[in-house]
């Protein structure tokens, strides 16, 4: 807990100004609006397949713009592919996550063709849950500042993945915390943990373990 503390203070104010921001702005319209177990759990999915989408489409639009000469039209044409192939796939995956989620927390009434009630979660959820969207927008803004380093180009191509990781991680926590009828309690506890910078935190957490090494005989 001392090293948490530790960290938090290495932290400069600009790191939480956005992320307290959407906070914020999420845990009021939730408190207005008495958002339960369903409305996050489809608020975290919806925002999951957005911000995943934009972020991979960005990617790609700034490495073609960042490419000179000859390789420029190259990288475009199999860019394209390999986005093609990403954003199905990572469409794919949010389509069976809801087919999961919709038997037990249905969004939307009656059921209807299989294929048309799926195709129908995206649009219900983005026009019900905007506000948690946004608002993460708004909280990873600056994962959207990408550099002309190719790595970290194909390390910003990973972060919708870490993201889904921890929806899946918060959406267990609600389905256990329902099965308790502790989810009103909750709510605002997991919105602090979704907005918390943990990059930028576990920055500091290295650079602070790198200082504590070279602090050591013999560095």
């Amino acid at each position: 807990m001392q090293n948490f503390f530790a960290i938090l203070r290495r932290m400069e104010a600009a790191d939480f100004v956005l992320d307290v921001l959407a906070f914020a702005g999420t845990a009021a319209v939730a408190l207005v609006f008495h958002w339960q177990a369903r409305d996050l759990i489809w608020s975290l999915w919806i925002s999951s397949l957005s911000f995943g989408s934009a972020l991979m489409v960005t990617v790609y639009f700034t490495g073609i713009a960042r490419a000179s000469g000859r390789a420029k039209l190259g990288m475009a044409i199999a860019g394209l592919f390999q986005l093609g192939f990403v954003l199905l796939h990572f469409g794919f995956f949010h389509l069976g996550h809801a087919a999961f989620l919709d038997g037990f927390f249905p969004l939307l009434p009656g059921q209807g063709r299989l294929e048309e009630h799926l195709n129908n979660l995206a649009p219900a959820a983005l026009a019900a849950y905007w506000p948690f969207v946004l608002m993460t927008f708004v909280s990873r803004a600056r994962d959207f500042r990408l550099s002309n380093d190719k790595q970290a180009l194909k390390n910003a191509m990973l972060l919708p993945y870490i993201n889904v990781i921890r929806m899946h991680i918060l959406i267990f926590v609600f389905f256990a915390l329902q099965a308790l009828q502790l989810t009103h309690y909750a709510i605002c506890p997991v919105l602090l943990f979704y907005f918390f910078p943990w990059r930028i935190f576990n920055r500091e957490r290295k650079a602070l373990a790198a200082e504590a090494a070279c602090a050591q005989p013999g560095c």
